[in-house]
C-alpha cells in the first residue's frame, strides 16, 4: 500500500468542482444498519440488499466482481470504489463496468489513493465525485477537465474519439 498522496484532510468533490459535506457513513458488517445514508460493505450488501427497503451504499473493494450487485442496483443510490494504492487500477474497470455494462446511473464515487492526476481518467471511466486529499481539490476537478481536449477512445464519459472527428459518418 501507497503512502496517502497529500496531508491534507478529504474533501469530497464532484466532478463539476463542488465541493461538498460527505453525508454518507460506512457500517461496520457486525454494526446494525441505523443511519439514513450506509455505506455497507460489498460483501455485506450482496448478502443483505434483497431484504432491505431503501436506497443505499456500497463500498467495492479492488477484486470485488461488481456485476453480482446487477439485482440490486434500485437499492444503491451510491458505490464507492475503494483505491488502497495509486497503482491498482482495478477501480477504473469497476466503474467503466458499472456506467457501460450496468447501466448504473447512480454515484460513482472515488475514495482512498485518489491523486489529481488520475482524475481525467477517473471521470471517463465513470466517477462523478472524489474524496480527494488535496489542498485546491476544485482546483484539481478543473485541472483535469482541462488536461486533454480529445480522446483516442470511447468511454463512460461520452467524448467523441479522435477518429471520428475526423472521419464522421
Amino acid at each position: 500500500m501507497s503512502l496517502l498522496n497529500s496531508s491534507h484532510a478529504p474533501q469530497l468533490v464532484s466532478d463539476q468542482g463542488e465541493v461538498r459535506a460527505n453525508g454518507w457513513t460506512l457500517v461496520a458488517d457486525d454494526e446494525a444498519i441505523g443511519v439514513d445514508q450506509a455505506v455497507l460493505s460489498f460483501v455485506r450488501a450482496v448478502n443483505e440488499l434483497d431484504g432491505l427497503n431503501g436506497r443505499y451504499g456500497v463500498r467495492i473493494a479492488p477484486g470485488d466482481d461488481v456485476r453480482l450487485l446487477a439485482p440490486f442496483l434500485s437499492k444503491i443510490a451510491l458505490i464507492e470504489v475503494a483505491f488502497p494504492g495509486y497503482r491498482d487500477g482495478r477501480g477504473y474497470s469497476t466503474a467503466r463496468i458499472l456506467r457501460q455494462d450496468l447501466g448504473f446511473d447512480g454515484e460513482i464515487r472515488a475514495v482512498g489513493d485518489v491523486l489529481r492526476d488520475q482524475l481525467f481518467w477517473m471521470m471517463r471511466c465513470g466517477f462523478d465525485t472524489f474524496l480527494l486529499k488535496d489542498a485546491d481539490p476544485a482546483g484539481a476537478i478543473t485541472y483535469a477537465r482541462t488536461l486533454y481536449k480529445n480522446a483516442y477512445q470511447s468511454a463512460a464519459d461520452g467524448l467523441k474519439p479522435v477518429w471520428a472527428l475526423r472521419h464522421p459518418a
